[in-house]
């Protein structure tokens, strides 16, 4: 028979202790002092009468104990392994880990090299028969106390929900809390989102419209306001989902943040195909276009200085496109919105915004500014709304005690004693309504918020989406992106000739391609070597070399037809007298001949190029100084690509 080897006895156990905390608040109070305590009086009451001695204590301060890797930990698994330890003592189970996984795996490694593992409750001893079984179990508790927390820490929401109630806040439009704070359809607010899904689905119109409609029906929302689109869209969604999340969040021994969620079924405003068909609709209108003029890329980001905006318009016969106002009553009103070179302009505002998505780090960064305060703000609502929540459950126990009560001690059949049970229901009903009012506010002001940082969060995944890659982007794309920083371009004065966004003048280009040299000026001389020509087989008119003058400066100075309205040159005529004649002069041949016969005179070439209007360059998250930038042809035009937050807030709304 084999003969079993006993170990060799040694004159003293060698004791390690092991203490963790796992935040610097445990650094005092129940920390590494009390820890320390108790695992001395359980090494002094255990191995009392036997030779020990404690050869090191192994702390981990502010460590969690989730991670199955510790400094400390780790160096006592070490010098267990290296035959430096007999005994190792904790205070708690929960000590060496949080989950079971890791507590079986440290243990049984631990006691396989021998080494008595204890902990100081008492709970654990691996000398004890019923060790494996006591292990399993509190290790399981251990890991059960640990999910608890979040419960413990949350009251009585996370019971209340799992019962079917209402844990905390305002429900969506189209429902209401009822007497006993359980969720119910509002049937004022159900007329509206029903008659909003008739508007969007049956007659297809848009959130603005939508919107709008609604106004004149006189329905408002929820606080008393004028419905608009976005602010419509967004109660919409929330209503027809049919459903609302809560996730309740709360802070463990750790520090950590650990949450857990929960859905509430809504009851349903409507058939599920009508709802299925409402949602389909308000799917539809995300991202949609801000105009309906979307094969060019300015279209309604672009504002003429009447305050209308602009859209493109291609123009098939010159190969070209224009942006146009769209103001068709400009005219009547005095203004004239000159149409403008397509190209260019696009060039220019599309060169400044890939400027700024080239700089990943400094968008980002007008992105946090243009945030400023929101996040803060939101945390302060949600605070206040706990708070509310907390009076309104506080209220409503208190009403049934103190309506309770009072019936208790009066006298039904009393009339006086009814109108006192009456008057205690409306005082306290009084309260309730006083802060469903201010939670509905809130609500309303946190779910704005709310949007705000969804667009910031849609604008950096953009950033990090588009990166190297700005250059490659499809025209698609690029309207995303301009829709996205809600890009803005406001003409702020007229160009200087308006020609290219026109009618290309024709004038100009032939000068352009004969290289023949405008006139500087036209002497007594001269004049009279051309004005039969110019006549054209008519009698002279006075007027004639005052407009022979003037079309010689257009062409220099590349001035439009409108700049000589009502000139005294030619008799205080309106600009269209001017415009027949230089035509008629140059399409008969007439302005050729004409300078031929001048002979020998001093000129200047045609100019080139184009100068746009200048402009001011919005965005939502840029915030630069006004500066000149440079157009294609060389010519400067001012610019000014940053937004105040006021005007900011103009322009999102």
């Amino acid at each position: 028979m084999a003969t079993k080897t006993l170990p060799r006895q040694r004159k003293k156990l060698r004791v390690a202790i092991y203490l963790r905390v796992s935040t610097s608040k445990q650094l005092d109070g129940y920390g590494l002092d009390v820890q320390d305590e108790r695992c001395r009086a359980w090494v002094d009451y255990q191995l009392k009468g036997t030779p020990h001695t404690i050869v090191d204590v192994y702390t981990d301060g502010g460590v969690s104990g989730k991670l199955a890797h510790r400094e400390e930990l780790d160096r006592l698994t070490a010098d267990i392994e290296a035959s430096l330890i007999d005994v190792v003592v904790f205070a708690k189970l929960d000590r060496i880990g949080r989950t079971m996984k890791n507590i079986h795996r440290w243990v049984y490694d631990v006691t396989d090299n021998g080494v008595r593992v204890a902990t100081a409750d008492g709970r654990i001893d691996s000398n004890d028969d019923m060790f494996g079984i006591q292990l399993s179990l509190l290790a399981y508790m251990a890991e059960v106390e640990h999910a608890l927390i979040l419960e413990r820490t949350m009251g009585g929401r996370i019971q209340k929900i799992a019962g079917g109630g209402w844990a905390s806040g305002a429900p969506p439009y189209g429902y209401m809390l009822d007497d006993d704070g359980e969720v119910v359809i509002n049937p004022e607010e159900q007329k509206v989102v029903i008659k909003a899904a008739e508007l969007l689905v049956d007659k297809r119109m848009g959130r603005g419209g939508t919107a709008k409609e609604l106004n004149e029906l006189k329905y408002r929302t929820r606080t008393g306001k004028l419905w608009e689109g976005n602010n419509l869209v967004l109660r919409l969604r929330l209503a027809v989902r049919g459903y609302v999340d809560f996730t309740f969040s709360g802070m463990n021994e750790d520090g950590e943040e650990i949450s857990t969620s929960y859905r509430v079924d809504l009851p349903q405003l409507m058939p599920e195909d009508r709802r299925k068909a409402l949602e389909a609709a308000l799917d539809s209108l995300k991202g949609a276009p801000r105009t309906s003029y979307s094969n060019h890329l300015l279209s309604g980001h672009l504002v003429s200085i009447c305050g209308h905006s602009r859209y493109g318009v291609s123009r098939t016969t010159q190969d070209d496109f224009v942006y146009r106002c769209s103001n068709l009553a400009t005219a009547a009103e005095g203004h004239t919105c000159k149409q403008i070179d397509g190209a260019e302009t696009e060039a220019i505002v599309w060169g400044q915004v890939e400027e700024l998505l080239t700089d990943p780090d400094k968008i980002k960064g007008l992105v946090d500014e243009w945030l400023g305060s929101v996040p803060d703000r939101a945390a302060s609502y949600r605070a206040r709304l706990k708070e509310i929540d907390d009076r309104l459950n506080r209220l409503r126990v208190s009403r049934r005690k103190k309506i309770a009560m009072l019936v208790a001690t009066l006298d039904d059949d009393d009339e006086e004693d009814q109108k006192l049970i009456d008057e205690l229901k409306e005082e306290i009903a009084g309260k309730e309504r006083e802060l469903r009012e201010e939670q509905e506010r809130i609500t309303e002001w946190l779910e704005d918020v709310e949007h705000k940082e969804e667009r910031a969060d849609g604008m950096r995944e953009m950033i990090d989406r588009v990166g190297a890659n700005v250059q490659g982007l499809s025209k698609a794309d690029k309207k995303g992106v301009l829709e996205l920083l809600r890009i803005r371009v406001d003409i702020v004065g007229d160009s200087v000739s308006g020609q290219k966004g026109g009618t290309k003048d024709p004038m100009l280009e032939w000068h352009r391609e004969s290289k023949i040299l405008i006139p500087a000026g036209v002497s007594d001389e001269q004049w009279g070597r051309v004005e039969s020509i110019l006549a054209g087989g008519r009698k002279p008119k006075m007027e004639d070399r005052g407009c022979f003058e003037m079309l010689l400066e257009k062409l220099r100075e590349k001035r439009g037809w409108h700049d000589y309205d009502r000139d005294e040159r030619m008799g205080g005529k309106g600009w269209g007298f001017f415009y027949r004649l230089g035509r008629r002069w140059f399409m008969d041949g007439m302005y050729a001949a004409a300078l031929e016969a001048l002979g020998p005179y001093e000129g200047v070439p045609a100019p080139d190029g184009y100068t746009l209007p200048p402009m001011k360059i919005y965005g939502v998250i840029d915030d630069s100084v006004e500066d000149d930038v440079k157009t294609e042809a060389g010519e400067r035009i001012t610019s000014t690509r940053g937004i105040t937050s006021d005007s900011a807030e103009r322009i999102a709304a």
